[in-house]
């Protein structure tokens, strides 16, 4: 029995107010469940007040079996900006724009501080996908085939090698390409000289599609997702190169999304857990899975 979590962003206090309705404990250091075991489906960190608590939460319950962590691209991006590459740059560019993505991060950790060292060793271990017999977790997008390109740089359970790390110039391009689409989602450019205004009031010319409904006759409107106002957006075709691959109806909970408004069911066996804590009137979610191959929106639970 599984209670999965939607991107925290480092929003301690939601966190916590969220895993106390769901009747875990504080257990001498160790939040947890007499029978349920949380999943975190990624993003952690960024953002949010109280970033070092949701880290060291997590990874109390992870390193104690009562947690699940995956990994997500903020997670991701926290490591590639660390590390450095053979030629010495940093695996992630230290522009100004990612600097902005990641200075909360940088500020509450105290970057290169004993505490900042063991949060990325701890991001380093988490999996980008978890799978059983009746559940399949990921970041953003779940895809049959890019999994299996994900799968030749990643040990059985999910966790990226290290020689990825050490040697990033020295994997397959299309190892680079699987990984942004299940840890960023599959993006569209949008025709020449259209865009809409993202919920930060900046200026987008890429939609996010919205994998786990697209149909041959998808338009930008109606295959897009996070878009505030979907009329922005010119109603023709797209020509997709290809659909998501999803095979049988095994249950896939997701987050990344910054979904709008009260908390749903994406379809009767997709869950996407992000629902904004980010935003003033944003949600944390969870849905608190009990091996149902068909879900039920009465099991989702928000503060």
């Amino acid at each position: 029995m599984y209670d999965l979590v939607g991107d925290i962003h480092g929003f301690d206090g939601p966190f916590v107010a969220l895993l106390k309705k769901l009747g875990y404990a504080d257990i001498e250091g160790v939040w947890q469940h007499p029978t349920r075991i949380l999943i975190s489906l990624g993003d952690l960190v960024d953002r949010g007040p109280g970033q070092k608590k949701v880290v060291d939460i997590l990874k109390n319950m992870q390193q104690h079996g009562k947690a699940i962590v995956i990994m997500g691209n903020h997670e991701f991006y926290a490591v590639a900006w660390h590390l450095k590459g053979p030629n010495g740059k940093p695996l992630r560019p230290h522009s100004e724009k990612n600097y902005n993505e990641h200075r909360a991060f940088l500020e509450q950790a105290s970057q290169g501080s004993p505490w900042y060292i063991d949060a990325i060793n701890l991001f380093k271990t988490l999996p980008l996908f978890f799978e059983t017999d009746d559940i399949r977790c990921i970041h953003a997008a779940w895809h049959e085939e890019h999994l299996d390109t994900l799968k030749a740089y990643t040990n059985k359970a999910g966790v990226i090698k290290p020689s990825v790390w050490e040697n990033p110039s020295e994997v397959d391009m299309r190892f680079y390409k699987s990984l942004e689409y299940c840890i960023n989602g599959p993006k569209l450019n949008l025709p020449e000289g259209a865009f809409f205004i993202d919920s930060n009031n900046q200026k987008r010319v890429k939609i996010r599609l919205k994998w786990w409904d697209l149909t041959k006759n998808a338009t930008y409107r109606n295959a897009c997702t996070s878009v505030p106002n979907p009329e922005q957006l010119p109603d023709e075709p797209i020509a997709l190169s290809s659909l998501p691959v999803i095979h049988g109806n095994k249950p896939i909970f997701f987050g990344h999304y910054w979904m709008q408004g009260t908390p749903q069911l994406m379809k009767d066996n997709i869950a996407c857990l992000d629902w904004s804590v980010v935003q003033k009137d944003g949600r944390l979610a969870a849905y608190r899975f009990d091996a149902e191959q068909v879900l039920d929106a009465n099991k989702l639970v928000w503060v």
